[in-house]
């Protein structure tokens, strides 16, 4: 059994503040544990007494407190799911910070190694996955405004996706929408798009200047009489106009609004 789920919330507390302490200042003392908790001395003798009994401090009366090699282990394991837990109401919750560390310091003492680890893995997937991203969460406010409206998930994906863009980072955005389909397939059926992302051989030709292709742009499709839409179609990006032939918009990405 995973010896930090026998301890008490407050023999855990104790654990943690012990080792906070001593990577802080080099060790701790029983008044500097009472200052950090805000408990009375007697409080701190007791519970200190208790983690010797179960050989996870090394402590003596008026002399420095040390974890043994266990109990820094099992402080290790109670800061980690504090710290998960904390990290999840702040920044994927959005929670206020002071109220997320005190929340964190309740929910913590719930939780066994192996929701520790999901949790972790769960923060760390939402804050760098550019599908479902903390960007995504954020903008939703957690729910959406707009249920069953295509157009608004289209454009909510387009604020999110450009922030990724903005930061920096490379990713591949193909895919990016259960709708996303080649230019190609939507000539008469939609007006304006979100462009995703130009197929390899086509990111480095002239004709798609960076300036205008960039992910999460918003195109508009406009009709012209002259063309049949298999031979051609013109598009609009920020106020120009670029003529594509078939074969280059079956390479092109986008995302459809109505």
């Amino acid at each position: 059994m995973d010896e930090s789920r026998e301890l008490t919330q407050s023999l855990e507390d104790y654990l943690e503040t012990i080792y906070e302490l001593t990577q802080e200042v080099g060790g701790a003392r029983g008044s500097s544990v009472a200052d950090k908790l805000h408990v009375k001395r007697p409080s701190v003798t007791s519970a200190l007494r208790s983690l010797a009994e179960k050989g996870l401090v090394n402590y003596s009366p008026y002399g420095p407190i040390t974890l043994t090699e266990k109990g820094e282990t099992e402080a290790k394991k109670v800061i980690r799911r504090h710290k998960a837990m904390e990290i999840f109401l702040e920044r994927i919750l959005g929670v206020d910070g002071i109220e997320s560390k005190e929340a964190a310091c309740r929910l913590e003492h719930a939780m066994d190694d192996e929701i520790t680890t999901r949790l972790v893995e769960f923060v760390e997937f939402v804050d760098s996955c550019p599908r479902v991203g903390a960007s995504l969460f954020r903008r939703s406010d957690y729910h959406c405004r707009e249920k069953n409206n295509d157009q608004y998930c289209a454009m909510c994906i387009h604020g999110c996706l450009d922030e990724i863009v903005h930061s920096g980072r490379t990713v591949d955005l193909s895919g990016v929408h259960r709708e996303s389909q080649p230019l190609s397939s939507l000539y008469g059926e939609h007006e304006t798009l979100i462009f995703v992302q130009l197929a390899e051989e086509l990111q480095d030709c002239p004709k798609y200047p960076s300036t205008y292709w960039r992910p999460n742009k918003t195109l508009r499709l406009l009709k012209n009489k002259n063309d049949s839409h298999k031979d051609k179609f013109h598009v609009e990006i920020d106020g120009r106009v670029f003529v594509i032939d078939f074969e280059d918009a079956q390479k092109i990405e986008v995302i459809p609004c109505q």
